[in-house]
């Protein structure tokens, strides 16, 4: 097993064929899970949820707000996955693609539970769902095999509802992709969010920590946040100075 196969399998998870985090056009000419692909922009597109503006309306969720909360019965929604301490989200801007839209990265960091290493991820956010997620995925399991379907599934979903921008996750410093993909999104509040599907589940969280004074100064981070149990240590001497 060589390293890269070694990182994943500790992480839970599997190398797919050929699945690597670049943007080459998807030569597939099957048109039964052809889908809208929208574009992020700085501000919901507020025709997606239709309310009327009076104080009881407000209160509410939307329509499909609440038949996703109402369908949570059905679909258990995780906070960590077992095998990880711990994850660092980044969402960075990092210039204007050529349509005008905000060119984004995330930055994934796990933390493995077995030794608490952290694995540098990413996923880039700036391609089509065909490029982004659909491509190199096998056709036969892009139409069959549940976890694809979920990720289609979880699209649709979020579509409904919230401009959204998708994409493979893969290695950082390595060549390799995982069959893990990444939903970001903001929420009604204005909420950077992101969904990491993992072997058919989903995974959510809220970017909600506050930025660094380092990521302030740096000047393109969106939006940040840890999750999990954080690792803590004794401080040495040499550390203090002392």
């Amino acid at each position: 097993m060589n390293k890269t196969s070694d990182i994943l399998h500790d992480l839970g998870l599997k190398k797919p064929a050929n699945i690597n985090n670049t943007n080459n056009t998807n030569d597939t000419n099957d048109t039964n899970d052809i889908l809208k692909t929208t574009t992020l922009s700085w501000s919901k597109d507020q025709s997606k949820v239709e309310t009327s503006l009076t104080s009881s309306s407000l209160e509410l969720a939307s329509p499909r707000e609440q038949e996703l909360s109402d369908s949570s019965q059905k679909i258990s929604h995780k906070k960590m996955p077992g095998e990880w301490r711990g994850v660092k989200l980044d969402l960075y801007k990092n210039g204007i693609n050529k349509d005008g839209s905000a060119m984004m990265k995330l930055n994934i960091g796990v933390i493995r539970k077995i030794d608490g290493a952290q694995v540098p991820l990413q996923a880039s956010l700036n391609s089509s769902w065909d490029d982004g997620v659909r491509r190199s995925v096998d056709k036969n399991d892009w139409l069959n095999d549940p976890h694809w379907i979920r990720a289609k599934q979880h699209r649709k979903e979020l579509e409904y509802v919230y401009d959204i921008r998708a994409s493979k996750i893969g290695l950082k410093q390595k060549s390799g992709g995982t069959e893990m993909v990444a939903y970001v999104y903001q929420d009604r509040s204005s909420m950077w969010c992101v969904d990491i599907l993992r072997e058919s589940q989903i995974y959510s969280f809220q970017l909600d920590d506050p930025l660094s004074d380092a990521q302030i100064a740096q000047g393109n981070t969106i939006a940040t946040v840890y999750a999990g149990t954080k690792k803590t240590r004794l401080i040495t001497a040499k550390e203090l100075g002392i």
